[in-house]
C-alpha cells in the first residue's frame, strides 16, 4: 500500500499544472559569508583604554570581480557593544575584509555576546561559511590570587623530566574565570574556567588547539599547547635549562579525569591543583607519556 501511495502521489505532482519548482539558485549579490571563526569568546582588562576594547571579524565573498560594499548588523541584548565598521568594504578582486566591534560599553564582570549577520541579498544559504556568527565577551580586572604556581614535569612514572618552573595564577574579578602565566615554561598564558571547589574537568579557552585522541584512546577530546598570536605550535625547554631536550608537541588529554583542577582541595590552607596527563614531543625525536602538574595557594577564596 506504501508503494502505491507514493507512486500515486509522485504522478500527482508532476501531472499538475499548479506545480512550481522549489528554489534552484540561491546565491545572491556577493555570496558574502563569515568564515568559521578560530576564537569566538573574548576578555578585556576593565583597566584598559575602552577605544581599544575591539574584536576584529572576517568578512569574505565568493564574487570578487567588483568593489562592494555589504551592510553588516549588529544584535545585542546588552548596549554595550558598538559597530565600528558597519559595512563590510571590498575593493575589486578582494575576496576578504575586516569589520571591527568595539566592546568598551559593556558592565564589568559581566559576561556579554553580540551577533553580527549579514543580508539575505548578499548570501548563498547553500555556499562557504556562516551567514552569521555569534562572540561572547566580558570585560573585568585580572587580580593575581597566586603569587607562585609551581609547574611540575614528571613522566609517567614520576620521576622527573625537567627542573620546576614558576608562573602566577591570576583572577578575573567577578567571575569563573582564571589565567594560569607562563604555562608549564611555555611562555603562553593560558585562560580556564572553574565554577567549583571540588574536583572538574580542566578546559582551555585559548591558547589550545582541540583534536582527536591517539589510536586506542578513542572518545577522549584532546589538545595541544598553541601559540594563538603567531599560529604555530610552541618549541620550548623548560626554564631554559641546559642538557634536557626541547618540547616539540605537548598534547593534553582533556574534558576527562585525566586532566582534571582541584581549585581548593585544602580550603583551610586554601591549596589547589591541576593534574595533567600528556603526551611529549621532545626537538630531537623522542617521545614520553607526561604526569604534569601545577600547584598553588591561593590568597582568597574565589567562591566566597
Amino acid at each position: 500500500m506504501i508503494g502505491v501511495l507514493t507512486a500515486m502521489s509522485l504522478t500527482g505532482c508532476s501531472d499538475s499544472d499548479d506545480w512550481t519548482p522549489g528554489p534552484q539558485d540561491t546565491a545572491t549579490g556577493v555570496s558574502a559569508y563569515f568564515p568559521m571563526p578560530s576564537k569566538s569568546s573574548f576578555i578585556f582588562d576593565s583597566e584598559g583604554k575602552k577605544d581599544e576594547m575591539n574584536v576584529d571579524i572576517t568578512v569574505s565573498r565568493a564574487v570578487t570581480d567588483a568593489a562592494a560594499s555589504i551592510p553588516v548588523i549588529l544584535t545585542s541584548g546588552s548596549e554595550g557593544f558598538s559597530i565600528v565598521t558597519p559595512t563590510a568594504e571590498f575593493a575589486a578582486g578582494e575576496a576578504s575584509t575586516t569589520v571591527t566591534v568595539n566592546c568598551g560599553g559593556i558592565a564589568n564582570g559581566v559576561k556579554e555576546s553580540f551577533t553580527l549577520s549579514l543580508p539575505e541579498d548578499q548570501t548563498d544559504i547553500y555556499g562557504e561559511g556562516l551567514a552569521a556568527v555569534s562572540y561572547s565577551v566580558i570585560k573585568s580586572e585580572w587580580k593575581v590570587i597566586s603569587d607562585q604556581a609551581r609547574y611540575i614535569y614528571s613522566y609517567s612514572d614520576y620521576s622527573q623530566m625537567y627542573p620546576n618552573t614558576y608562573g602566577t595564577l591570576e583572577h578575573l574579578d567577578g567571575t569563573y574565570m582564571f589565567k594560569l602565566t607562563d604555562f608549564f615554561g611555555s611562555g603562553l598564558d593560558v585562560t580556564f574556567e572553574c565554577s567549583s571547589a571540588a574536583q572538574t574537568p580542566f578546559l582551555p579557552l585559548n591558547n589550545a588547539m582541540f583534536g582527536v585522541a591517539p589510536d586506542g584512546y578513542e572518545g577522549l577530546e584532546c589538545w595541544y599547547l598553541y601559540d594563538e598570536a603567531n599560529q604555530t605550535y610552541p618549541s620550548w625547554t623548560p626554564g631554559g635549562v641546559d642538557g634536557y631536550a626541547g618540547i616539540s608537541y605537548l598534547l593534553f588529554y582533556g574534558l576527562s579525569n585525566f586532566t582534571s583542577i582541584y581549585m581548593n582541595y585544602d580550603p583551610e590552607n586554601l591549596y589547589g591543583y591541576i593534574a595533567f596527563t600528556c603526551d611529549v614531543d621532545f626537538d630531537n625525536g623522542d617521545f614520553a607519556w607526561g604526569a604534569y602538574q601545577a600547584d598553588f595557594y591561593l590568597k582568597y577564596n574565589p567562591f566566597e
